[in-house]
């Protein structure tokens, strides 16, 4: 027997391409790799003073292949850093089709983009901090990221 109907089904193919797709399909404008913590971002343009980023955790088993999405707000640029703030939710791709609530956790962000070297503009050193709690608000972590990304836009 069909766990879910048809609409319920196409509505959750359309949840997990429109979050896959969204950050290729808006022209992705920076990407940056977080080593310490195998998570590629996928950003629209964060020269903007508004911005989409989404992460996809890249170590983990196919059931728990997990990515964030999360609005972010320029808070103040300058011509060496940018540093920003948003607010998102994490969530398990493999869920939306088993019939389970995708979303595991919610978490806020606060981070600095830092352009070190002056010839090469476009490559920048990415810091966090982003306190994260579970979906059911009963436990959380506080999570420091420090990565390498590269802006495929023209820097201000």
């Amino acid at each position: 027997m069909n766990r879910f109907s048809l609409p319920t089904l196409k509505i959750r193919k359309f949840t997990f391409l429109a979050l896959f797709l969204f950050p290729f399909l808006s022209k992705a404008q920076s990407i940056v790799y977080y080593p310490f913590n195998s998570v590629l971002g996928i950003s629209s343009n964060p020269n903007n003073l508004f911005w989409v980023d989404f992460r996809l955790f890249t170590n983990s088993y196919f059931t728990s292949v997990t990515g964030e999405i999360s609005p972010q707000f320029t808070v103040y640029s300058t011509p060496k850093a940018d540093y920003y703030t948003g607010v998102g939710v994490k969530v398990n791709f493999y869920n939306m089709f088993n019939n389970y609530n995708p979303i595991e956790g919610y978490f806020m962000n606060a981070g600095v983009k830092v352009r070190p070297f002056e010839k090469y503009k476009k490559l920048h050193i990415a810091f966090e901090i982003s306190p994260y709690a579970a979906k059911e608000m009963d436990a959380g972590l506080f999570r420091t990221m420090i990565g390498i990304g590269y802006n495929f836009g023209q820097w201000k």
